[in-house]
């Protein structure tokens, strides 16, 4: 009985056996398919990554772009360093209505009015702009004066070293011009650009004509116009010598800034400042730096301020002068030379007329 029941269950059963047996078959078939197709597809994969390396097709980071603006080294200028150029506006009457007076002014050297310090940059295309007072007190030969008598006395030399000791600047260049001088180099150049802050008038100390000035900015002035800008003082309400200084440094900002713009037309600028000026600016390097700050104009940054400008009457001299402060001097530089804003030291007065 036994056996045949083992018989009859082989005979039930065999073929699903054959069936499975088929089916791993395919199954198999399939899978050593699939595997070869791996393969392939991997050695594919291997081969693109090796060709392209090979080819130099690999992804690459994107290059930097190029800086396309001049520094000094490009031009191969001298000037490259930073440097403190002076600039001085003296009062000698010579060739104006008061050049026969008598008295104060009579001998005609004129003293430096205007005692203006630039600190250039050519590197960083910055300009810092720093006034010392006319007032300011001085020890010159045994006395006690006003700085603006050092000139007066002793030349450029003379105030040059009277910088020195108060603020530690060594000045490398200069500028000297006087009231008929800068009238010329004004109108040389078709005139200048202007912020009038307040209505004025003064006498044209060149032909004696009285000229009034209406506050507003942007004005197109002349030589005669440009002048009683600079030296106007008495009528503004406080502070008038302070005023004034801030209207100078505004206007040679403007001037640098006109004349970067307008680097293609350089050598009238040059020719127009030569022409009236004392200096012992190289032409070559002043051509130089021009091209620096033409092809850097939209960079170009300022900084402005004065040394301190307050004082009282020195009963020893019998003027009234300016307190000679030799430390906020130094802070006064040190800001400028940081390229920070001298005024946060010195602050400066309102602009107001009386």
């Amino acid at each position: 009985m036994w056996c045949w029941l083992e018989s009859k269950r082989f005979e039930f059963e065999a073929p699903s056996f054959l069936k499975a047996l088929y089916w791993l078959k395919e199954r198999m078939s399939v899978y050593m398919k699939l595997k070869k197709l791996l393969v392939l597809c991997v050695a594919a994969v291997t081969l693109v990554a090796v060709v392209s390396l090979v080819s130099g097709c690999a992804p690459k980071e994107e290059a930097p772009k190029a800086d396309t603006t001049m520094s000094a080294s490009d031009t191969g200028s001298a000037v490259s360093e930073p440097f403190w150029t002076l600039l001085i506006g003296n009062d000698s009457r010579k060739g104006t209505v008061e050049e026969s007076s008598s008295g104060f002014y009579s001998d005609n050297k004129g003293r430096s009015d205007v005692i203006m310090l630039v600190r250039v940059d050519p590197a960083k295309q910055k300009v810092a702009l720093v006034t010392i007072p006319r007032d300011t007190t001085c020890k010159y030969k045994g006395e006690t004066v006003k700085i603006n008598e050092t000139y007066h006395q002793g030349g450029v030399a003379d105030l040059k070293s009277a910088i020195k000791d108060l603020t530690g600047v060594d000045v490398k260049y200069y500028f000297d011009m006087g009231f008929v001088d800068y009238q010329k180099f004004v109108d040389s150049i078709s005139g200048i650009t202007a912020n009038v802050p307040i209505d004025m008038q003064l006498q044209d100390i060149v032909s004696g004509d009285n000229i009034e000035l209406s506050a507003g900015d942007g004005q197109t002035l002349n030589g005669a116009e440009a002048l009683v800008l600079a030296r106007q003082r008495k009528q503004y309400a406080d502070w008038g010598d302070v005023c004034r200084q801030m209207q100078n440094r505004a206007v040679v900002q403007g001037m640098i800034e006109r004349v970067s713009n307008d680097s293609a037309n350089k050598d009238l600028y040059i020719a127009a400042l030569y022409a009236v000026s004392k200096s012992d600016f190289p032409k070559d390097e002043l051509s130089d730096l021009i091209d620096v700050f033409g092809a850097n104009a939209s960079k170009l940054s300022f900084v402005s301020g004065t040394c301190p400008y307050d004082g009282d009457m020195n009963e020893e001299a019998g003027l009234w002068l300016t307190t000679r402060d030799e430390a906020t001097c130094s802070r006064v530089i040190k800001a400028a030379e940081e390229g920070k804003d001298p005024s946060t030291i010195v602050r400066l007065p309102k602009v107001a007329a009386k």
